[in-house]
């Protein structure tokens, strides 16, 4: 449903010859806009990821700014919602000189989890296609706690059609000790219980309780298509006007024929003009209020309310206070799945930063503190309303100043302490 080949859009039909044969149903993708739409009141490039201490987070801040991190952030939770499941995992690219650290994304095909309990998932495979040495191979990584060292393995294997090949001839480490207790990689799902598979780590599609509100949407956009396609002016010639060898010696067709609104008269017929128009009348309002239907009910089974999705009314983002006032739904969908991502974040940010510190020579304070996420939730509620109340609990001294720069803008405590102290004015010494 996600990408448009299930056999729901291909429509039978019989042609004037006989013959079976299939059209595409027109679709406005709604699985593709759930997922989208979702991903995008979640995940932004405002959205703030920080630790306590400076150190830690200047060197955390310049690496989000320069790794591309927020819009391969977004990617994963939307292949989250759509396949229910994907992954960030930290890749090492080892040299003589520097290790490297990059997040690859996987999505839920290349997640294979091999430990979980209601922490979640502690050990993990990754399987993917990459190239080595000019050829493809699969690639298969385990990343596991091991017992001897206390700490997470990375073991690699390549494979090229079935066969193993020798790691190091392929220049790959095949054990390398993270020499970290965080586990590398961050697992993805929507906030929803899978009951697909019982005891399952892996997540629901966000449209997995609505394939049959998807089939609505589209079958309804189907026939507003089909509609205005059939309903389209006809003009009706007489013989008179039609070139009888037609183009390039084919079938006869009218002079100056446009698509398909032109059709000779049937012979016989009584003619009353060279030329008859005949445009039949168009159902677009019954149809627009089934696919209205349709979106409302889609909507409400993928957490965004019955008013999120409407075919009828002007675009355009809707404000913080249309949605307050019209869909607390969608609030308390956000929130749900916020919870679940924010510990996704969390789980590889450390590990990001702890590796950092081990293998790249960061300067990050081993006891970094723990990472926090913030969410720009504008959209869902009134931001510019929370700051202007914060604003003004500040200057009736009830909440100190460098609060302020924690919740809006990110920054550490200790950050946040020292740019307050620094803009404060200087207290005469005869006080």
């Amino acid at each position: 449903m996600y990408t448009r080949t299930d056999v729901f859009y291909k429509v039978p039909y019989v042609n004037s010859a006989g013959k079976k044969r299939h059209r595409s149903r027109a679709s406005l993708s709604p699985a593709r806009k759930v997922c989208r739409e979702m991903a995008s009141l979640i995940l932004t490039e405002d959205t703030e990821v920080s630790v306590e201490k400076p150190n830690a987070n200047k060197w955390l801040q310049a690496y989000l700014a320069e790794s591309n991190f927020w819009p391969a952030g977004y990617r994963a939770v939307e292949g989250a919602f759509s396949l229910g499941t994907s992954a960030w995992a930290l890749s090492f690219d080892v040299t003589d000189d520097a290790t490297r650290i990059t997040l690859p994304r996987n999505d839920a095909r290349m997640v294979l989890p091999l430990s979980w309990g209601q922490t979640g998932v502690t050990e993990c495979a990754f399987v993917t296609r990459i190239v080595s040495r000019g050829k493809p191979a699969e690639q298969v990584q385990i990343m596991a706690m091991d017992k001897d060292t206390g700490t997470y393995h990375v073991r690699t294997w390549l494979l090229r059609n079935g066969v193993a090949l020798d790691p190091e001839a392929e220049g790959i480490i095949a054990d390398f000790d993270t020499q970290s207790r965080f586990k590398p990689f961050g697992i993805f799902t929507p906030g929803l219980e899978n009951v697909h598979d019982d005891l399952s780590p892996m997540g629901p599609a966000l449209f997995a309780d609505a394939i049959d509100e998807l089939k609505a949407v589209d079958i309804a956009w189907d026939a507003f298509i089909q509609e205005v396609a059939n309903t389209g002016v006809k003009v009706f010639v007489d013989d008179e006007l039609i070139d009888a060898n037609g183009a390039e010696g084919g079938d006869p067709v009218p002079v100056g024929v446009a698509e398909d609104m032109y059709y000779r008269k049937v012979e016989g017929k009584e003619m009353k003009n060279y030329i008859e128009v005949f445009s039949p009348t168009i159902r677009t309002d019954q149809l627009l209020t089934a696919l209205n239907t349709a979106l409302a009910e889609l909507g409400d089974q993928c957490g965004f309310g019955q008013n999120y999705f409407t075919i009828d009314k002007a675009g355009g983002m809707k404000t913080a206070k249309e949605v307050v006032s019209d869909n607390s739904q969608l609030m308390r969908s956000v929130r749900k799945h916020e919870v679940v991502i924010r510990g996704a974040i969390q789980d590889v940010v450390s590990a990001l930063l702890d590796n950092a510190r081990i293998h790249c020579g960061a300067d990050i304070e081993e006891d970094f503190g723990p990472v926090s996420v913030h969410f720009d939730d504008s959209v869902i509620t009134d931001t510019q309303t929370e700051k202007e109340t914060m604003l003004s609990e500040i200057a009736a001294g009830v909440v100190p100043k460098w609060m302020y720069l924690v919740r809006f803008y990110g920054k550490s405590e200790q950050e946040a302490r020292d740019i307050v102290a620094a803009e404060a004015p200087a207290v005469p010494a005869f006080f």
